[in-house]
């Protein structure tokens, strides 16, 4: 294992050394919502969540339309007769924590004989604890991803028929989708930092999708730009382009697309130019709620101690008896972490195209 070596690595003598530029950086989002459960170690690498049913059996559901006389029926008692008992039933979730990581690693040299060689540790630092941030960020967007409760752009009833962008009339699908299911608006989020906790945020549906839908979005009659929110505070100051009734739409570079998995170009409809080669540009939209009366649409759950991503730094002068002269250094990160949809009509993910 060679790693970053000094012989490798041009220098800058003899050149103007001009600062060291920014690098771009990643954004996490995702992770701020859902329930986060730290998972005590020595228990298991299994979690499972169990969520009561209403009466009937029926997740998310009380009664079914026009049932309430017949619901009313099954309450009525009669004088000097007793009631057949009840019972309740649930549900259960289950997903696995996985062990992620990242290593680097420099020659002795490179360190102290490299112009750089102080620097260039500390970056491999920053980017391994940025890239473990990224990749818990990403495996929640992949599950997220698995949510039932979806919706299509245009006629299209499946990602490969997608052939419009997102309408209003869309997202007033999905608010009766998740109303009726009982689910409401995000009024909280996780905040930021190692030290677990939540904010009150203003309640709403975000809406989180790639940056490519800004445009797409402002063309949709009804759509308010931030600027226009007057006092109402921001889900992400950054990122948060406006909003369409109750949704807030938040983008983001990271949140990848399909490129070409649509229907064919010529199939779009509605006057709408879609982005894309011979076919569509499929772009998916994740939708957030909660349950009425509380309950998350997902969970996070990392292994107790682990909680933040931290790197840590071996430098050469640590000498081991795998290393006994010092010759290489290290710089690693690791943590567990595991994600799961806990209730698919509390949260919707709907897959459109984006103009070109």
């Amino acid at each position: 294992m060679a790693g970053q070596l000094y012989a490798t690595q041009a220098g800058r003598t003899e050149k103007y050394k001009g600062r060291i530029l920014a690098k771009a950086q990643k954004k996490e989002m995702l992770t701020k919502l859902g329930s986060m459960e730290p998972f005590p170690q020595n228990v298991s690498q299994t979690i499972e969540w169990m969520r009561f049913l209403p009466y009937g059996g029926v997740d998310n559901e009380w009664m079914a339309a026009g049932g309430d006389t017949a619901f009313i029926n099954k309450h009525l008692i009669q004088e000097g007769v007793t009631p057949s008992p009840d019972s309740i039933s649930w549900t259960t979730f289950s997903t696995t924590l996985q062990e992620i990581g990242c290593l680097y690693s420099y020659s002795n040299r490179l360190r102290y004989l490299h112009e750089e060689g102080v620097e260039i540790p500390r970056e491999m630092e920053d980017q391994a604890a940025a890239r473990l941030a990224l990749c818990r960020e990403m495996m929640v967007y992949g599950e997220l991803k698995s949510c039932t409760n979806l919706f299509y752009g245009g006629t299209g009833t499946s990602v490969g028929t997608v052939n419009g962008p997102p309408t209003k009339v869309m997202f007033q699908n999905i608010s009766r989708a998740l109303l009726g299911k009982h689910a409401t608006t995000v009024n909280q989020m996780l905040k930021s930092g190692p030290m677990y906790g939540m904010q009150s945020v203003n309640a709403s549906w975000p809406v989180y999708c790639h940056t490519d839908m800004e445009k797409t979005f402002e063309n949709i009659s009804g759509f308010t730009k931030v600027q226009d929110y007057g006092s109402n505070a921001l889900l992400d100051p950054e990122f948060e382009i406006g909003a369409l009734g109750r949704f807030r739409i938040i983008i983001n570079p990271l949140l990848t697309y399909q490129p070409g998995a649509g229907a064919a170009v010529g199939s779009a409809v509605g006057g709408f130019t879609p982005k894309g080669g011979t076919n569509i540009d499929v772009y998916p939209l994740i939708i957030i709620g909660r349950g009425m009366g509380g309950g998350d649409a997902f969970g996070q759950v990392p292994l107790r101690g682990f909680d933040s991503v931290k790197a840590d730094h071996f430098p050469p002068s640590e000498r081991s008896k795998i290393d006994p002269l010092g010759q290489r250094g290290y710089v690693a990160a690791c943590t567990w972490q595991a994600q799961a949809v806990l209730n698919d009509a509390w949260m919707a993910v709907a897959y459109v195209g984006t103009e070109a």
